[in-house]
């Protein structure tokens, strides 16, 4: 059984390594994110359309992913004023739409970000309901990659407890370990 879990440990953290790498590189860059130079390139345009393909948001959501090279998310759709906006986003990208129904041209300006901030955006993508299928498996992973590391912590626990002489060592770091993590978490919360 122990040759078992160590082999089982092992694997997972060698599969899994990535995303905890992804998610411990952009806690830093959300933590530290006040000092860290911001690498963002906006750009605006417009683009003739037909009027017709434009008869919702979603609509005219799928005629720019069609045939005007966006592709992302359906997000914050609000038509008041006679305009239609909405954005279409995914991780390091962001196109804010803006439509005046019956018209034949829209407004969209694009803001594309840096690896550092795409990095972000992966850590706070959140659910499975996504009109982009990447952002949707890329939820799923996220779903496995968090399961593996809690079994191997898991793992981790009974293979150290398996061991004898490790086992005082390991309790001061089991304990050190669950003190500051709860200490972290409360401390976040309050301020």
């Amino acid at each position: 059984m122990f040759r078992l879990m160590r082999n089982t440990h092992l694997i997972l953290g060698l599969v899994f390594f990535f995303f905890a790498f992804i998610f411990a590189a952009s806690s830093l860059r959300i933590i530290y994110r006040p000092w860290l130079p911001e690498d963002r390139q906006n750009q605006e345009q417009t683009i003739q359309i037909d009027a017709a393909k434009a008869t919702s948001p979603r609509a005219l959501a799928l005629e720019l992913m069609r045939n005007h090279d966006l592709s992302g998310d359906l997000r914050q759709v609000n038509e008041s004023d006679g305009v239609m906006k909405f954005r279409i986003a995914r991780p390091g990208t962001n196109a804010a739409v803006e439509y005046v129904p019956g018209s034949s041209e829209v407004k969209i300006n694009t803001q594309r970000w840096g690896w550092q901030e795409m990095l972000v955006q992966l850590h706070v993508n959140h659910g499975f309901h996504h009109d982009f299928l990447p952002a949707s498996a890329w939820a799923l992973l996220s779903l496995l990659g968090s399961i593996a590391l809690l079994l191997m912590g898991a793992i981790g626990i009974y293979l150290w407890f398996c061991l004898n002489e490790d086992r005082l060592i390991g309790s001061v770091l089991l304990v050190f370990g669950l003190v500051y993590g709860l200490t972290s978490l409360i401390w976040s919360r309050m301020v």
